[in-house]
């Protein structure tokens, strides 16, 4: 019996390591469909079966879990920025911020401490490749330096400032990236990333496809790429493509991979109240998430992580028009309206640009199966960005531009859709969690909440806060003990840290991940971010050993 219950704990004791070595997370998707209120998952699960009863659900729907409070440190409404920053870094922060702690104010929702205000935060995809070596990846359908892949890689207080995002994103040791904005990847930024290995493809599918380099920037079109419903794929790769070739390419690393997706432009259908835009902008999403998640179940040790950033536009399963009978307004009358509609009313306006007067109503006859009215026309060409309109610019009337005008025509009074409003919106968006051993948050969440468990998911609990003090301190804190420290400008938003102690000198430019120390270069773990509010350089606290005399 002795010997029957020591060979039982024995194997106990031989089976435990394999076992949690088989609970190991070793890669994390993070996906985010910007812009995307609840009721949207709705209209595009009947919009989808409508066109295919074969497909009664979303990919992402058996993972459904929680909502998430979103919003800004001191607005409960909240821009891009900040609201994918809370999710990287764990610290909620302000309009325009990308991942950098905000300016304390006296209507803050959350405590802030006004002494660390501008000070870059370390992200969860900088903390995966610094403390596990692991590689990092970006997808989108908006241009590179746009909020939310920024928020995942740089560090900057004014969203807007391609050229400083940019740039850091080039030197942020970016493995996957691909998207749009081959306008903002300048010879410069192109030649670092070549040098350092990568393989750099401008709109060319035809090498996307053929690449087997892991370290590979992808980018077709000069700004955003188009909307789903007006892509042509034959030239530029769908989201779901793209995510299943960026988790081919990273899943090569050996320590596993983070990688952020975001379906970006449903967040811009929504700004311009194109339903139908916004239905197939999110089933695209909703395809790269069926990409990731037939991945992760093979894989067996990928968590995927899928929520918007906040809501945008109230859209809504019911309108004016469905104020009294709305329980005997059938499903293909609310549908049929979408169905017909082909185009977006983006590219709906581009045609109407480029069209004589005469000729503006077969563009919808043509795309959108409807008879324009008079009033309707009348509509058009009095908006504000129709040059061929024959209403002097000075006699029109509308006072919005042409997307507005369309969406009204198209949905106003020919749907059962109805908007509240042409901006982002407040609600609690939702979470869904696929997790191989089925950790998964549930109930109500805070977007603080959901960085932890995403950190945790990484073996990056409360790591973020010790990276910070490791990876960005102040340059006046660094060098104390050196009394030769100056900052140079070499020009636009360029500038040099110089620092000299008896025959050494260190320098360091601006959003590189570059520093000199006696003509020998050194590669930084993190960009080095100078800040001009600050007038400070934040770098690697590891530089000031250079200094320490040996």
């Amino acid at each position: 019996m002795l010997r029957k219950n020591l060979f039982c704990y024995l194997f106990i004791f031989l089976l435990l390591p394999s076992v949690f070595a088989q609970q190991e997370i070793k890669n994390v998707i993070v996906m985010i469909p910007d812009g995307t209120s609840f009721n949207l998952l709705s209209i595009s699960r009947y919009y989808q079966h409508h066109i295919d009863p074969s497909r009664s659900a979303l990919h992402l729907d058996p993972y459904l879990c929680g909502v998430v409070r979103t919003h800004s440190s001191d607005c409960p409404i909240g821009d891009s920025a900040p609201t994918t920053s809370c999710y990287m870094t764990g610290q909620s922060t302000q309009t325009g911020f990308v991942s950098m702690y905000p300016q304390k104010t006296d209507h803050d929702l959350v405590e802030i401490d006004s002494n660390l205000a501008y000070y870059p935060l370390t992200t969860a995809l900088e903390a995966a490749r610094i403390l596990y070596k692991k590689s990092t990846g970006l997808v989108f359908t908006c241009e590179f330096p746009h909020a939310t892949p920024a928020d995942c890689s740089a560090h900057w207080y004014k969203r807007s400032n391609y050229g400083v995002i940019a740039k850091q994103m080039v030197h942020n040791q970016l493995d996957v990236v691909f998207g749009g904005g081959n306008k903002f990847l300048s010879d410069e930024l192109n030649r670092e990333l070549e040098q350092n290995g990568y393989s750099v493809i401008r709109n060319d599918i035809k090498n996307y496809r053929n690449n087997d380099n892991p370290k590979v920037w992808a980018l077709f079109e000069d700004e955003a790429l188009p909307y789903a419903i007006d892509n042509d794929q034959t030239k530029i790769p769908s989201l779901a493509e793209m995510t299943r070739k960026a988790i081919q390419l990273l899943d090569k690393n050996e320590n596993g991979f983070f990688l952020m997706v975001e379906g970006s432009k449903i967040d811009w259908a929504a700004h311009d109240n194109d339903a139908k835009t916004m239905v197939t902008e999110f089933l695209a999403f909703d395809e790269a998430v069926g990409a990731a998640l037939d991945f992760a179940k093979k894989d067996g040790q990928t968590v995927v992580v899928i929520l918007p950033d906040h809501g945008n536009s109230g859209i809504a399963f019911g309108n004016r028009k469905s104020n009294w009978g709305y329980d005997r307004i059938l499903l293909d009358s609310i549908m049929k309206p979408l169905v017909n509609y082909s185009i977006s009313s983006y590219k709906t306006a581009q045609l109407i640009k480029e069209t004589e007067p005469e000729n503006v109503a077969d563009i919808f006859t043509v795309n959108h199966n409807i008879t324009l009215t008079e009033k309707e026309l009348a509509l058009l060409f009095n908006t504000t960005n129709y040059d061929r309109s024959p209403i002097p610019k000075e006699e029109r009337t509308a006072g919005i531009h042409l997307e507005y005008a369309i969406n009204r025509i198209l949905y106003d009074e020919r749907s059962y859709i109805g908007f509240t409003t042409y901006g982002h919106t407040g609600e609690d968006v939702f979470l869904a969690v696929y997790h191989p051993f089925g950790n998964i948050p549930t109930g109500y969440n805070t977007n603080t909440e959901i960085n932890r468990y995403i950190c945790k998911q990484l073996g990056a609990t409360n790591q973020l806060a010790l990276l910070n003090t490791e990876y960005f301190v102040p340059h006046q804190e660094l060098f104390a003990d050196v009394k030769d420290v100056r900052i140079d400008s070499l020009g636009k938003e360029k500038y040099v840290l110089s620092v000299k102690k008896g025959k050494d000198k260190l320098k360091i430019e601006s959003y590189t991940n570059y520093a000199e120390f006696n003509g020998e270069i050194i590669t930084l773990p993190t960009v080095a971010v100078y800040v001009d509010k600050l007038n400070t350089f934040f770098v690697p606290r590891k530089l000031v050993d250079y200094f320490i005399k040996r």
